[in-house]
């Protein structure tokens, strides 16, 4: 949601200005959601820029919910050719969100290396690392995988730990499911580690779909396991 945010120089010398800013979603210190307008706002003349021609706005909020402030920074063209209004878009937001997925405590408990590694990738992109964050939910995918594929066969255990990715997929993971969804996203992933992109219609979203649902399946496959135990036992 966007609104008409009046927002003062930093030069003494020039007039306040009118953007058309989105509003955050919610609040990055406490998750909850949001959508008051900022108590002020100030820009100034990108002098970094190719062409000179943005304005940077810096925007303070404040959280009735956890009565915090945070800051938004803008980006928005100083000349304007179809709008009354310089329409801009968020480069960032000070602090970044520290929210994070949760995972069961099945998934916990089989691979506690991925949920961190899975929660480090989510802390990097809130910060707007954006070129790093992606090789790091392709790490959290392969041990996500090899600590899974250990639990179901713990006497392949050393072969599984040197094996790549993609052999410890094909050779150790016997659900159809499981293995389509692991080589997509193992395939995203490379992705993100590698100069030019073989998949250039998905983005680091997709890969992070992926993992989820493979997650999602690897909880069915516990649960089934579980369920198939108890009716297999003594009454």
């Amino acid at each position: 949601m966007k609104k008409l945010i009046i927002a003062h120089s930093v030069d003494p010398d020039a007039c306040d200005e009118t953007f058309n800013l989105p509003l955050p979603n919610q609040c990055p210190i406490c998750s909850v959601a949001y959508s008051n307008i900022p108590l002020n706002a100030y820009y100034i003349k990108n002098r970094n820029s190719i062409t000179g021609s943005e304005q940077i706005i810096y925007a303070t909020y404040f959280c009735p919910h956890c009565e915090l402030f945070f800051s938004v920074k803008y980006e928005a063209p100083e000349y304007l050719y179809d709008s009354q209004y310089s329409n801009g878009y968020i480069l960032c937001i000070y602090p970044s969100s520290q929210s994070t997925h949760s995972f069961s405590e099945q998934i916990e408990k089989i691979s506690p290396k991925f949920v961190e590694i899975y929660h480090q990738s989510e802390l990097a992109e809130n910060a707007g690392l954006l070129d790093i964050c992606g090789m790091g939910y392709r790490k959290s995918l392969e041990f996500l995988i090899k600590d899974y594929a250990i639990s179901l066969m713990p006497d392949k255990e050393s072969e599984i730990c040197i094996s790549s990715l993609s052999q410890c997929i094909n050779n150790f993971i016997e659900s159809p499911h499981i293995k389509s969804l692991a080589k997509a996203s193992a395939w995203i992933g490379n992705d993100e580690t590698h100069y030019i992109r073989k998949h250039q219609n998905y983005t680091v979203n997709d890969l992070k779909r992926f993992i989820k649902t493979t997650v999602a399946y690897i909880e069915y496959e516990l649960n089934y396991a579980e369920a198939s135990a108890l009716l297999s036992s003594p009454q």
